[in-house]
């Protein structure tokens, strides 16, 4: 039972002192349902003779290589090879076919939409790659590499990755799971309940959905979500408008509509009608954030055309209105000339980001000066998007290559929130509960008049406690806060559940007899017990104090009426009881059915008639 203690304990410490403390929600790995794990596009790879090294090129340019066909470090510049000569077949497999010679007699290697090899100079050929009607790669051949040190060695680079083959092409190894060349293009979804972050890449991976999604307890990649990602509302929109309508924004019975020739439209009947557009000439819109309490404000970031063949657009413009596009201001400033492709904004702390080429950018409305958002985690790679939770509490940024990362909104420095701490929400107190004051590491904190336990905090934020025995229907909290003191109300209510979850959605639930983490890759068995790790459920007999860890033997009870469900069906609960030695946690344990169906289930608690988030639970037979 003692593992997850541990385990709960990095929920609530973090390392260091830096506000910002970045964390990668998934890996830079694809599941695309082939021979292993895909990324995005390479474009070269070869072999260095000397020390066997592989090196490959991804399409934007930069070299990577490896030793052991799993870790990938980042290089300089392009590698000095060792390669042998182009050779001259009898015959090519397939027209444009890449050809490598090798050191053995009469082996050759080609590719293109498949990878062949001949052993008899190239008067025969044999598909290494086909299976039915596709390849086991997932895509065509970019390029192909033999080791000079051994014929049978060889790698591809090809739309989805690097791929390996030790044994001369009859079997192949992805060396992907590593390799940071995830292009994630746009945010599309944020974890929520049981549904986890979607994304969309910047070119479509050859055969897949348009859209992917991390699934909370997942380990291994991204999958493609259920659903593609939805472009109606465009399509709808650029043959209204008869532009090509890159991006549009509603709130309410507003909407704002951008197109890849500057023009901004605004309706105020949901896209019945449309004013006549502000145009930027020369420039895109990249993206929109309106203001959800007031429609009428909005900032949109668009890029201008580059000169010559440059792909990429460049220098960046930030708008803002006050008045629902009747006016635009340039609130551009400071920003760096580089490349702009997303915005989002906390209006009510008047905080803006700014996704660049040259990284994650922030500044204060109220005085537009913008600053480059680094260390503390967060890969120095072009963003692609940034977006923040509905609170405006949490940061989310799409690194080009690394993938999502997320981190306590830096705003919160200077407008502190208070949450509760398993799932940052927020949802009334109760006696007993964990908070957590987003923005600040505080110090002398009291609810109701009484000292509040402090746990493990950092720069960013500060885990409080509060007393058990706290009675009404609100609780004073008071703190300092860099020399301050800070004081506000908040409701009280006797249960207010709420289960731990990763910041990817993923539940602090373990398995009863080993108490091993349950996941994706470590599913719930039927009829077997789970332990789930909460907040909030509210007072204990015998009453326990605050900021102290539970006994290991005599827990005391959860006083609530604690139910649970499985997609709704309700479950045997075993046990509701403080969490054994740690501060502040409550376990309740769970036997889940004998018949279940296969793969994830909806899971929820109920304590005191108040029902907490909903998780995901991966279950077997």
């Amino acid at each position: 039972m003692r593992p997850f203690l541990f385990i709960a304990f990095a929920l609530l410490a973090t390392a260091g002192d830096t506000f910002a403390q970045w964390r990668r929600l998934g890996n830079a790995a694809v599941d695309l349902q082939l021979s292993g794990l895909a990324t995005g596009p390479m474009d070269r790879v070869q072999f260095r003779s000397a020390d066997g090294r592989l090196f490959a090129r991804a399409g934007a340019g930069q070299w990577y290589s490896t030793t052991d066909f799993e870790s990938w470090s980042l290089e300089g510049s392009e590698p000095s090879t060792n390669s042998l000569p182009t050779p001259i077949p009898d015959r090519l497999p397939e027209p444009g076919a890449i050809l490598r010679a090798t050191s053995a007699r009469g082996v050759i290697y080609a590719a293109g939409q498949h990878v062949w090899r001949s052993d008899d100079g190239g008067r025969s050929w044999t598909n290494l790659t086909q299976w039915r009607q596709t390849s086991l790669l997932g895509a065509a051949a970019a390029d192909l590499a033999v080791s000079a040190n051994d014929p049978a060695s060889i790698a591809v680079a090809t739309g989805t990755g690097v791929w390996r083959s030790a044994d001369s092409g009859l079997t192949w190894s992805s060396c992907n799971a590593a390799l940071p060349h995830l292009p994630v293009r746009r945010i599309l979804s944020l974890p929520r309940g049981s549904q986890g972050a979607r994304i969309s890449f910047l070119s479509a991976q050859p055969g897949t959905a348009a859209a992917f999604e991390w699934q909370p307890g997942e380990r291994t990649a991204w999958r493609p979500a259920s659903e593609p990602a939805p472009n109606a509302t465009l399509v709808a929109a650029s043959r209204r408008l008869g532009a090509i309508v890159t991006v549009v924004q509603a709130q309410g019975e507003w909407a704002y509509a951008g197109s890849s020739d500057g023009r901004l439209w605004t309706s105020m009947n949901r896209g019945a009608d449309w004013s006549a557009p502000a145009f930027n000439p020369g420039a895109a819109v990249e993206s929109i954030s309106v203001d959800e309490r007031d429609p009428r404000r909005a900032i949109v970031v668009l890029s201008r055309q580059g000169a010559g063949a440059d792909t990429l657009r460049t220098p960046a413009v930030a708008l803002r209105t006050l008045n629902g596009g009747l006016y635009w201001d340039d609130i551009t400033a400071n920003l760096p000339e580089t490349a702009a492709f997303g915005v989002t904004a906390d209006f009510s702390s008047n905080a803006v980001y700014v996704a660049t080429l040259g990284g994650l950018y922030q500044a204060d409305l109220t005085a537009p000066s913008w600053t480059r958002l680094s260390g503390g985690g967060l890969p120095a790679s072009p963003v692609l998007d940034v977006r923040l939770d509905a609170a405006g509490n949490q940061l989310f940024a799409a690194v080009y290559g690394f993938g999502l990362y997320t981190a306590i909104a830096p705003h919160r420095g200077r407008e502190l929130r208070v949450v509760h701490a398993a799932d940052y929400t927020a949802r009334p107190a109760s006696p007993g509960a964990l908070l957590s004051i987003l923005g600040a590491r505080v110090t002398d904190v009291t609810a109701g008049g009484r000292p509040a336990s402090i746990l493990p905090s950092s720069a960013a934020e500060t885990h409080v406690q509060l007393p058990y025995d706290l009675t009404g229907s609100g609780v004073a909290l008071s703190f300092l806060a860099a020399n301050q003191r800070i004081s506000l109300g908040l409701p009280l209510q006797p249960s207010s559940p709420a289960i731990f979850v990763d910041p990817d959605g993923s539940p602090l639930a373990l398995d009863g007899e080993s108490g091993v983490l349950l996941d994706a890759q470590n599913p719930a068995r039927a009829a077997s017990t789970v332990q789930f790790l909460l907040s909030g459920l509210g007072r204990v007999a015998p009453d326990w104090p605050a900021g102290q860890p539970a006994p290991l033997e005599n827990l005391p009870q959860v006083v609530a009426d604690v139910k649970a469900y499985l997609d709704g069906v309700p479950l045997e609960v075993l046990r509701a009881t403080l969490a054994p030695g740690y501060i502040g946690f409550y376990l309740v344990e769970v036997r889940l059915p004998s018949l279940v169906n296969s793969g994830p289930a909806e899971f929820q608690i109920e304590a005191g008639n108040v029902l907490s988030n909903r998780v995901r639970l991966h279950i077997e037979p």
